[in-house]
Order: structure tokens, then sequence, then C-alpha cells
């Protein structure tokens, strides 16, 4: 936005001219009736060199200066005339106009009460009342509006307005508050309604070349500049924002010759300088900006505004502690200035001073709480330090201010979103879009939003719509991509997350992602474990510390123990960690948690108490968190989430603990060279089998690499296979549909080929959508199922268990194997046919029905798995016998030795610090 200038004229409205029985007078009346004003002056000032106390021309040419904005000019000329003529009621009022242009309400009102005294009244004298009234109105919403108060000032001037529709300082003021508020062919029409009640007003055109410029109809803008600079020559505003629209539209040589030249016409201005260093930083002439700069503030040392531009020039070009350093001098000159304390509030916060920072952004809303772009910083820092209620609140200003509300909306919206408080997140989202259709931050987390109601088609709209703004939103696109995995489109999706990591090579998120689709297809496993090191090599590696760690090498003392999560909380994870957490021997380990979310619920409330220490690191940078677990001298730090979300193998790559292992929360390589151990079992990592998909060093539990503890509130299994009552089986997955691949449905159709009385029922998410629905029954048409015999149960979290006693017969999906979902089958009594494959991925099957006792649901191939199901689906009795006491088969199980597992983890973490302790020996002899 072009700078504007805050000219007030406090309701300025011509009055008539008194009548005069000077020939000359009366035409210069006509003339300055019909707005030639330079035709009126001039016959004014002819009239009074021939006759200095004529009271009509002194009158007309006071009226002359009040329609060139130079109330205080007019003010000797309308004494003159009152003095020659106090009988004509006009010369009072056009008096008292003038006082109240100059500010002096009250003596505008006692001038018009002397004229009411002398029985001079009528309409002009009521409108001229009603004006002196609205005076403390107009000077209450100019505060508003120079505080950035905008709609408290809104609120006033229409009111003006409504009262008095030609107030022509309030339609000028209401003018400029519609440009700040981003609404510039408002702002057109009101200052043009001004203009044609007053046209001799430089300040109006020039802000109406601001309107005009905003609303993108230059070559008016340009013509409305000059003719402020016409109206006044040494109108610097207007020949820098002349400037500015001719160098934003290219015309580079005609805007510095206008630089130039206001400069020659004040050559010691500092404001001059300061301008045509911002022409400078525009074109990015550093140096010559610099000086610019530099030499303002040498004419003038107390110039806020040019050590702040200095400052930004700096800051723009990586210069950080100078710019600081500038913004710096800038509030200490002028300690009023909310922009110069934005700016180093700003300064601060990227350089990690957040106290200062929040000192500076809090002071820059108090000087000025319209300062949208501080509330907004302010906010962020807030929720960076985790004070998500006084970050909504201060997003909550911005809301109210307008204009960047917006923004405001969505970032809101994302702390609800973080806290799973989806419809909350959706209602400001939708707000954002709403406002700003164009904004394709709102546009991308809307997408987000609706994903977790399941809506894929309203979400993928949300997407494709973000990308349709800004093509290259390499987030967008990462959400695209994951939008089309929960859809089974792998391929797609793939080609969607190496896009984003083309335009972005740091997105974690796309990486990640990557990485784990690619396990959900049938290409080699080693293009998996390949991904996982370019992702080491181009993102973790770097930042490893080469830097020695104080933990003390003693074999047998207890050990410090981290745990990196964001799943404390309602969440699958802690099925299996739960258990484990609650039998750790405490006098052998201390036990700290990092939890990488700020939401907790009646789960982290639940946990908390069972370690030692709990940190929450969501809000700290990588390093800081880093900082935070060296400090806290853990021994063994252990990864929970792998390359799922909220991980934090950043920390882990800067390698803050001596020994790092990664466990249950990913189920392959992490890639991340700075992780020594992947702890596993026999079964899912036969030794010899699958160390070469690996960048870490295998560390085998004895028989499982996690227990299960169900949930306490589940049914029981129904007593007998839903078969008996149907008259035919039903197969069932409810696994993530991005696992079932197109191999999977194709020997899937063998299956009910050879059951021809069979069903399946799968479980997807959004299958209610009709897009998501044809398109996937057209796939499962086109891998031989026979539609109808195939149901389609869209997921929801009522129908997760109740839908167990609808099916007789799981079937897992590979080459990626179910984890958590096959467990929760097998405790609904509902038996598993799983493929053994050839990495951990595709055999957590094999160890989960090996340590229930049941090999005989597992293939060995996929012919055996088409015939394993066949056979178990064909022999009612078989089934019977598989499903009886399927519970208690598990709950006797390894997976639910919970003291058993919590010491085989407990001996792996002392194996583990044993062979680094004789390392270190080692390393000193």
């Amino acid at each position: 936005m072009l700078p504007i200038t805050m000219f007030r004229l406090t309701g300025h409205q011509m009055n008539a001219p008194a009548r005069s029985d000077n020939k000359a007078t009366r035409k210069g009346l006509t003339h300055l009736g019909a707005g030639r004003i330079a035709e009126a002056e001039r016959l004014f000032r002819s009239v009074l060199k021939s006759d200095p106390h004529d009271a009509g021309a002194n009158h007309g040419l006071g009226l002359v200066s009040l329609r060139r904005g130079q109330p205080r000019n007019a003010l000797a000329l309308l004494t003159a005339a009152l003095q020659a003529n106090p009988g004509e009621a006009q010369h009072w009022f056009s008096f008292a106009e003038a006082l109240l242009l100059t500010g002096s309400a009250t003596d505008a009102r006692t001038i018009l009460d002397k004229a009411l005294s002398r029985g001079l009244g009528g309409p002009a004298a009521d409108a001229l009342r009603l004006r002196i009234g609205h005076a403390d109105a107009q000077q209450q919403a100019v505060e508003h509006q120079k505080s950035g108060r905008l709609a408290q000032a809104r609120e006033i001037f229409e009111r003006i307005l409504a009262e008095d529709p030609d107030h022509v300082d309030s339609l000028h003021m209401a003018g400029v508050l519609a440009i700040q508020e981003g609404r510039p062919a408002i702002a057109v029409g009101l200052i043009t309604r001004a203009i044609a009640m007053c046209n001799g007003v430089a300040a109006f055109h020039g802000n109406l070349g601001s309107a005009l410029a905003a609303a993108g109809r230059r070559d008016e803008a340009i013509a409305a500049f000059e003719q402020a600079i016409r109206l006044n020559a040494g109108d610097l505003d207007a020949r820098n924002n002349l400037a500015t629209v001719l160098m934003d539209h290219g015309q580079a040589d005609a805007a510095l010759a206008q630089h130039r030249e206001n400069l020659r016409l004040q050559p010691d201005s500092a404001n001059a300088h300061n301008n045509l260093g911002n022409f400078y930083k525009k074109t990015g002439e550093i140096a010559l900006a610099t000086a610019c700069y530099e030499q303002a503030i040498a004419l003038d040392p107390a110039f806020a505004l040019a050590h702040s531009n200095l400052g930004t020039l700096l800051r723009d070009t990586g210069e950080i502690a100078g710019a600081i350093a500038c913004y710096r001098r800038s509030v200490a000159v002028d300690p009023a200035f909310a922009e110069a304390h934005y700016n180093l509030g700003s300064a601060l916060q990227r350089e990690g001073q957040l106290d200062e920072a929040q000192f500076h952004l809090k002071r820059a809303t108090e000087l000025k709480p319209g300062l949208q772009d501080a509330w907004i910083n302010l906010g962020n820092l807030h929720k960076g330090q985790g004070h998500l209620d006084a970050a909504i609140e201060c997003y909550g200003k911005v809301v109210e201010l307008g204009p960047h509300a917006a923004k405001a909306n969505n970032n809101i919206g994302a702390i609800y979103l973080e806290l799973h408080r989806v419809d909350e997140a959706i209602r400001h989202f939708s707000e954002a879009v709403r406002l700003d259709p164009l904004l394709v931050e709102a546009c991308n987390n809307l997408g987000n939003a609706v994903t977790e109601k399941g809506d894929l088609e309203r979400a993928q709209r949300l997407y494709r719509q973000a990308l349709d703004i800004k093509p290259d939103y390499a987030d967008a696109m990462s959400n695209l991509a994951g939008n089309l995995k929960s859809q089974g489109r792998n391929l797609e999706a793939i080609k969607y997350y190496r896009a984003a990591i083309a335009l972005v090579p740091d997105l974690i998120l796309a990486h990640n992602n990557l990485i784990m689709i690619l396990g959900y297809t049938d290409v080699p496993h080693e293009r998996v474990v390949e991904q996982a090191r370019i992702f080491d090599r181009e993102i973790a590696a770097p930042l490893l510390r080469r830097r020695p760690l104080s933990n003390t090498p003693d074999p047998d003392r207890r050990l410090r123990i981290g745990y990196v999560s964001g799943d404390f909380r309602l969440h699958a994870v802690n099925y299996f960690f739960e258990p484990l957490l609650l039998r750790h021997d405490h006098g052998a380990v201390e036990l700290f948690a990092y939890a990488t979310t700020i939401q907790e619920d009646q789960i982290t409330a639940r946990l908390k108490p069972h370690f030692d220490h709990w940190r929450n690191i969501r809000h700290l940078g990588d390093d800081a968190a880093a900082d935070l677990i060296e400090s806290d001298g853990i021994d063994i730090l252990v990864d929970m989430s792998g390359h799922m979300a909220l991980n934090r193998l950043l920390v882990f790559a800067r390698k803050p603990a001596p020994i790092q292992a990664t466990w249950l929360g990913f189920t392959t390589t992490t890639g991340v060279s700075a992780i020594d151990y992947r702890i596993t079992d026999p079964y899912t990592d036969p030794v010899g089998m699958t160390e070469h998909f690996n960048t870490e060093t295998l560390w085998r539990l004895p028989s499982t690499f996690c227990v299960y503890q169900p949930r306490t509130d589940l049914p029981a299994p129904i007593d007998h296979p839903p078969s008996d009552d149907n008259g035919y089986v039903t197969f069932g997955c409810f696994n993530n549909f991005s696992k079932v691949s197109d191999r999977t449905l194709a020997r899937w159709g063998e299956i009910l080929m050879n059951v021809p009385t069979a069903r399946l029922l799968l479980e997807i998410v959004g299958i209610d959508g009709p897009t998501f629905r044809d398109a996937t029954l057209a796939r499962l048409e086109r891998l031989g199922l026979p539609l109808d015999r195939v149901l389609l149960e869209p997921r929801k979290l009522a129908n997760q268990y109740v839908l167990y006693d609808r099916i007789d017969i799981a079937l897992d999906p590979f080459p990626f194997n179910g984890g958590t979902t096959s467990l929760d089958a097998l405790w609904m009594g509902v038996p598993v046919i799983a493929l053994a494959g050839g990495y951990f991925t595709g055999r957590m099957g094999v160890s989960i029905l090996s340590n229930i006792g049941l090999p005989e649901l597992i293939a060995q191939d996929e012919i055996d798995y088409v015939a394993r199901a066949t056979r178990l689906a064909s022999d009612a009795a078989a089934l019977r016998a598989v499903r009886h006491g399927l519970r208690q088969r598990m709950a006797n199980s390894p997976m639910m030795d919970f003291a058993r597992f919590a010491r085989d983890i407990e001996a792996a973490y002392r194996g583990m610090w044993q062979k680094w302790c004789a390392e270190q020996a080692a390393t000193e002899t």
C-alpha cells in the first residue's frame, strides 16, 4: 500500500459566498461557485488591490484558501470580511468554519453563538452547528485510525455521514480508511465525492491517487498525483507515491527522475533521501540504497523511519545483527514508533531471543493496536512457546481488525487442528477461505482438516484449488499425494511426493511419506532403503554433531532412557507402549518422555506419572531439543515414530545421546546413520535375511518386537462364525486402504472365485464419497473381483470393533502387512491369513501369528495365501475351531506377557550400553 497523507479538514463544507455590490467580486464569486478557483482568486486580488477592506473580496479570497485546504491562511481574510460587514451572516459562518478547520471547535462554537445572538440564524447555521458537534467524534475517529483501530474509526465515520452525507472530511478520511482496509474501489468513490466539494486540497488528490493505484488504475493514479503536486509543489508524499507507481509499472527511469526532482527541490530533506533509498532497494542497488538511508540519517539523526528502513535493508540481505542495531536506534530516537518495535521484535524472534522479542512485539501492539503484522508475529511467538490461548487471543485481535482476518483465521484453525479440535479448525479455515479465496495456506489446511473427518473428495478438491492458485505450492502437492495414497492410488501419489521434493528439497514431510508409501508398492524393497538413504544423505547426515558427550561409561549403572514420540495420547501406539511403560524397572532405568505434540488427553494423564521426567519438545527447534536431551544426560534415546507423523528424526540426526535406537512406530529402516539400532524380533527379521535392508544394526528381542494391550471396553467376540447365520463366509480387511495393493486385490479375487458364495467386506476411509467409491469399484472390477459380492463400508469410529462381528476371516494385505489391525481382529475372535514376506513390513503377520501359536495361518507365497484362505473358508469345523478361544490364546501368548517383555527390552538396553562402554574402554586404551 502506498503512503497515505493523513490530512484532516475536520468537517469542511463550503459555505455559500456572501453577497457583494462589487461587479468584479460578484464575477469572482461566480467563478468560485463553478470551481474555477484560479480565476476567482485573480479577481478577488484585483479588487483588494484597489480596496483592501472590501468585505466580499476578503470573504471570497478566504473561501479560496478554504477550498485549497489552507484554513489558517483563510482566518485573516475572513476576519477582515467580518470586521468590514458584521451584519452579513455568511461572514460569521465562514469565520467559524475556518476555526473549526484549524481544530478550534470551541472557538467556532463561540463565533456561531455570537452570530445567533444577533439573529443571524437559518439552515446554514444549523448545518454548521451539526458539523461543530461532529468535531469531537471526528477527532476520536482519526485517533482510532492512526492507532490502527480501523473498525472503531469506520463506525464513527459511518455515523457522521449518516447524519451529514456531505461531511467532506469524513468522506475523505473514510476513503483513507478504506485504503487501509484493502477496499480501494470504495476509497475511490468516497474521496472523489470529497474532491467534488473541495477540489483544491492537494492531500485529497494524493490520497485519491493512492486509492486508484491500489485498485490497479495506474494512469488515473498518476494523474491524481500530478494534480496533487500542481496544487502543492512541496507535497513530497505525492511525489514519492508518483515515483512508486511509475516504478511498480516498469517506468524506473521516470520514477528515478521524480525522486531526483524531489531532491532538487529539497536537497536537505532527509525524507527525500529516504525515499530515494526505498527506490534503490526495490531496484536491488543495495549500496546506493544504503548510502541514501545513511545520508538521510546524517541529515536528521533522529529520523526513526530511515533507521528502520536501513535495518530492513540489512535484514533482507542477511545481516541480522546489523538490522537489530538499526531497529534499536530507531526505537531509541522514537520510542513511540510502533513499526520499528515490530521490526525489532520480529528480528529478535528470528534470532531466538524470545523474551525481548515478545516485549517489542507487545509494545508495538500497545502503541498501534491496529498493527496486524505485530499481532500475528506475537501470536506466532506465543504458539511457538506453547502458549496457545495467548496465541489465539492475538490472532483474534487480527480477526477483529479486519484486513488480515483471513490469515488470522487460518492461524487459529492451525492451532485447533493440532489440538485435534477438528470442527473448530474447519470453521476457522472455512472463514479464512471465504474472506480470501486465494489464500492457498487456508485451502491447504482446510483440506487437512476435512481429511480428518474422512471427506477425501472435498480434501482433494481443496488441495487442487490451492495448486490452481499456486502451482508450485509444495505443501499442497505433498498433501494431495497423501490424499491419493488414502484412496489406494499409490503410484500417482509417489509422483506428487517427488514433485514436491523437487520444488522444496528439504520438505521433510514429503520425504517421510515417500519412504513410507514406497513400502506399500511392489517396487523392490531395495528402492525403499535407497530412498531412506537419500533422506539421510541430503537431510539428516549433515546435521551430525561431532562432539564428545559426557555420559559416564559405567556398564552397570542405572540407565537414562529417553522415549521420543508424538503419540503419548489417544493413539494405537499406546496399545503397545503403555504395558511396557507400566512395567519398567525404575531401579534399572530412569525414564524421560520427549513429547512432540501439544495434544494431551486422558491417555497422556495416565502415562505421565510413570515417567521420571516429562519434556514437551513440540515447540523446540531441532537444535534446542537436541541440547535439552544432551543436558538431560540421556544414555539411550529411542525413536518411536520413524518417518511417521510428528517424528523428530532430525533431532536424532544431531546425535544428542551416545546410543540411539528406533522401535515400534515405524516398521522399516529410518535410513538415519546417527541411529544405531532397530529393535526387532526373530520372526520379522530372521538372522541373515533382512540385515541388508537396514542402515541400523538389528537388535532382536527373544520372541516379539512388541506386546499388545487391547482396550478394556471392547465387547467379547461372538461365540460362532457369522457364516453360521449367513450361510456364506465373509472375508474382511479393515487396514488402511493404501496398503491394499493391486497384487493383493487380484489374489482376493481368486479367493472369491474359489469360494463362490463368499463375500468380501472392506472398511475404507472416505468410501462414501461417490467419486472415490466409483473409482474403487472400477479398480476392483478390473482386478477380477465380483462386485456383487464386495461390500464397501466407510470407516466410522462407532464401527471400529462392531464390524468384526460380520466377518469370518480377515485377509492381511501385502507387501505391507497390518499390525494393530491384525491384532484387533485376532482379539475380536477373527483369524487372519497372512503372507510371509522378505522384510519386516511384510513379516509382521508372521511375528504375530507365530507368537500366538497359529503358524498354519501363515502362507509362504501368494498361491499358498489363496489356498489357505480358500481351505479355511471351505472347512466350517476348522473355522469354528480356530476361532474358538482365540482371545484366550492371545492372552496366554508372549504378545500379552507384559512383564516378560519389559525385562527383554531392558536387557536389550543393557546390552547396547555394555557394548558402548566396552567400545569406550577400548578407545581409551
